[in-house]
């Protein structure tokens, strides 16, 4: 074919059509692998290219809203929550409430009031799956629009400043049937006795596997508390009676005894003391995962283990930081007799790396693993461990 100058300055080209399907493809992909500000930034730039490439993009953008500055946090608001008088923008605020999936307000300092909070969760509470709740801007009015998120299974309200009642807090979680893990505000009074004279014991949502306590924890309920009927992880943080007779009443509830896979304490807690550790194998010989914190295990909690009738399923142990000092008051050496014998199932030990590295141990860990091949326990609650000493921070 004879080309004509100027032919190709001339020549219009036909837009390229991309199915929505491609399209779709695309963004997923995108979703998946970015992170933080790039996933915000790239999520709207597509938006911006056209219609059809902003009617794929809008629901990954606004499904997990990155909040992270004031002035972000403003223009969302806006959008989802405008104020009184102001045009309504082209997309109606309650379709775009209905995307959001995953709603973080942790990184907010003073960047929002109780009653704006309240009218957000009001927005997005449609399809609302992950809630974190923001230090402050989180109080009582809040907890009306939360228990209409009935889709929720993920709720974090540990660094709520506000004082919340645990009557309250159980009432606005327990129609959540999705709900799998709870974090409690560190403000809570935990006790066992009846909302009123009339009403029951407080109910917990019917799929809760996974709650963080903190606040108060009453005394002299504790042995009898009403756990939820499926919890199989516990995690004890900024607890500020965390005695030994609050510790004793917990780890001797049978509900605990029986159904409790994980235990995680924290350094965070008041009034811990060694004697709390050395209870927990003795009251909960079924647990697979115990996280502790370094410097209250001493030689007596091997000890009481060594002299327990039974062998405990305990397959991953970590022993966390402490603000008390870098050492040990133990021998690993304690830990490594116990392999054989009362810990046969036990393969994983962490250690905060302020504690150093242990190769002895190490060793003796993999040496066991091979040994027993194939039949080396791993359940479903300490999967993600791999065989050995592992270091974390």
């Amino acid at each position: 074919m004879k080309i004509i100058p100027g032919m190709l300055s001339t020549t219009r080209t036909e837009p390229i059509y991309i199915p929505t399907e491609i399209i779709l493809q695309i963004v997923s992909r995108l979703d998946r692998s970015l992170r933080g500000q790039e996933r915000q930034r790239t999520l709207y730039n597509i938006c911006l290219v056209s219609h059809q490439w902003y009617s794929v993009a809008l629901s990954f953008l606004y499904s997990r809203p990155r909040l992270e500055k004031g002035n972000a946090y403003r223009k969302f608001t806006d959008v989802l929550c405008p104020p009184a008088g102001l045009p309504k923008t082209s997309k109606d605020y309650k379709d775009l409430g209905g995307l959001v999936r995953r709603l973080n307000l942790s990184r907010l300092v003073h960047h929002s009031s109780n009653s704006m909070t309240a009218r957000l969760i009001g927005r997005v509470r449609e399809n609302l799956e992950v809630f974190i709740a923001p230090a402050a801007g989180f109080s009582v009015n809040c907890l009306s629009p939360l228990s209409k998120c009935t889709n929720l299974r993920y709720l974090d309200l540990s660094l709520v400043h506000e004082p919340l009642s645990f009557e309250s807090i159980i009432k606005s979680i327990r129609s959540m049937k999705r709900l799998i893990t709870f974090r409690s505000p560190a403000s809570m009074r935990i006790t066992h006795e009846p909302f009123s004279k009339h009403t029951e014991y407080p109910k917990w949502p019917p799929n809760l596997t996974t709650l963080q306590l903190s606040g108060t924890i009453e005394t002299s309920s504790m042995d009898t508390f009403h756990w939820p009927e499926n919890i199989t992880q516990l995690c004890l943080k900024n607890c500020l009676t965390l005695s030994l007779e609050v510790m004793t009443a917990i780890l001797s509830n049978p509900q605990l005894g029986t159904k409790l896979k994980r235990l995680t304490i924290s350094t965070y807690n008041r009034g811990l003391q060694p004697e709390c550790i050395h209870l927990i194998p003795a009251f909960l010989p079924n647990l697979v995962f115990l996280s502790i914190p370094g410097d209250l295990v001493q030689d007596m909690f091997f000890s009481m283990i060594a002299y327990q009738c039974t062998e405990l399923a305990l397959e991953v142990l970590e022993l966390g930081h402490t603000h008390t000092g870098e050492r040990f008051d133990f021998e690993i050496q304690s830990l490594i007799d116990l392999l054989d014998s009362k810990l046969p199932y036990l393969r994983a030990v962490g250690f905060h790396t302020m504690y150093g590295e242990y190769p002895d141990l190490d060793d003796a860990l993999l040496e066991r693993a091979e040994e027993r091949g194939n039949d080396l326990r791993v359940s479903e609650e300490t999967e993600e461990f791999d065989v050995g000493t592992y270091y974390f921070d």
